[in-house]
């Protein structure tokens, strides 16, 4: 009995080792392409082809910073797409396959089916997890069993700058990862200069739980954004919402000027005319917002690029006419630079932009 998971280890190798040397032998051509150093982010040396046709993604911050990069170079998602998500992805094929994810708690990556997709290179982008150490061993590894090298880019959002710019360095186009680095860059700008100007003046409480009774405390990435513009969390770091419902009460005592809602479901309890939220100031003088979401979430879904359009709709949000923005100008910029896509009427007709 003792014998039976070590013949269910061999027989998985096997299958592994199967399938490499299936996809090494239909890219035996890529084998002969000229090789050179790249340098990633936790400072792994690894050899990548010069000229890259194909990537793949190992998460969902990856796959939404790669496809706006360039879809065409995409040969495996992470999570699928329904058909209205292909449109905003021009020249992505619609048979592409869903290998899963690497990290995180339901990390279910098919190293089987990234063997087959084989691409020339396999890209994890965002925060280090764990460990420079833990992270270096996980993607050693990773890129041993399946023969592909795998490559890792910072991306936080002060830095979404750089991230274009090392994906640029990548894969050999300067002048696309030029053009997104800027708008980022911008961006991280106005955010700083917002927080210079306004900071500390605008109290928010900040949702995604579809009854609107979840915090994001104080310093969680989900609330960055907020953050960064100048927003003063009404919860702080301290306090648990880990999936805890919280009482009413409690936002009541803090009382906060702004409440943002990622929920439609929320959005509609706490507006409503006898909703229990009513008499909270914030629902009062109507500053109750839903986060805009086209494609992603503008705030925190996922931690992405798709949180630059944020930073001007939040400013917009807090301090009006003070921002000195057009959000919807702002918003037909991104739209347009990053997937290629023209804002159609109604698009962001609910979010009142």
């Amino acid at each position: 009995m003792k014998r039976r998971p070590i013949i269910a280890t061999a027989i998985v190798l096997c299958a592994l080792s199967c399938l490499w040397a299936q996809a090494s032998g239909e890219s035996m051509a890529k084998d002969t392409r000229e090789l050179v150093a790249f340098t990633d982010d936790l400072g792994r040396t690894v050899m990548v082809p010069e000229d890259i046709d194909s990537v793949t993604p190992t998460g969902s911050t990856a796959q939404v910073i790669l496809l706006t990069f360039d879809p065409t170079l995409i040969a495996g998602l992470t999570t699928g797409m329904d058909e209205a998500e292909y449109a905003y992805h021009p020249g992505l094929s619609k048979d592409i396959p869903v290998l899963g994810t690497f990290y995180g708690k339901k990390a279910n990556l098919n190293k089987e089916a990234l063997i087959v997709a084989d691409p020339d290179v396999v890209v994890d982008i965002g925060e280090i997890k764990g460990s420079v150490d833990e992270m270096i061993a996980d993607l050693d590894a990773l890129q041993e069993q399946i023969g592909i090298p795998v490559v890792f880019i910072e991306n936080y959002l002060a830095h979404s700058e750089d991230t274009y710019l090392r994906l640029g360095e990548l894969l050999g186009d300067e002048e696309r990862a030029q053009s997104l680095a800027k708008y980022a860059g911008d961006a991280v700008d106005f955010a700083s200069l917002m927080d210079q100007m306004h900071g500390g003046r605008i109290t928010f409480y900040y949702s995604s739980a579809v009854d609107g009774l979840e915090a994001i405390p104080e310093g969680n990435f989900h609330g960055e954004v907020l953050e960064a513009i100048g927003g003063v969390n009404v919860c702080p770091s301290t306090f648990s919402s880990g999936g805890n419902a919280m009482s009413l009460e409690q936002i009541f005592l803090w009382d906060p000027d702004v409440i943002v809602l990622g929920s439609e479901d929320a959005f509609r309890t706490v507006t409503a005319p006898s909703s229990d939220w009513a008499s909270l100031e914030a629902v009062r003088t109507g500053r109750v917002y839903l986060v805009p979401e086209l494609i992603e979430n503008w705030i925190d879904s996922p931690p992405s690029i798709n949180r630059l359009v944020g930073i001007y709709w939040a400013a917009w949000m807090f301090y009006g006419d003070e921002a000195g923005i057009d959000v919807y100008e702002k918003a037909k910029e991104y739209y347009e630079l990053f997937y290629g896509y023209t804002i159609q009427p109604g698009d962001l007709a609910k979010y009142s932009i």
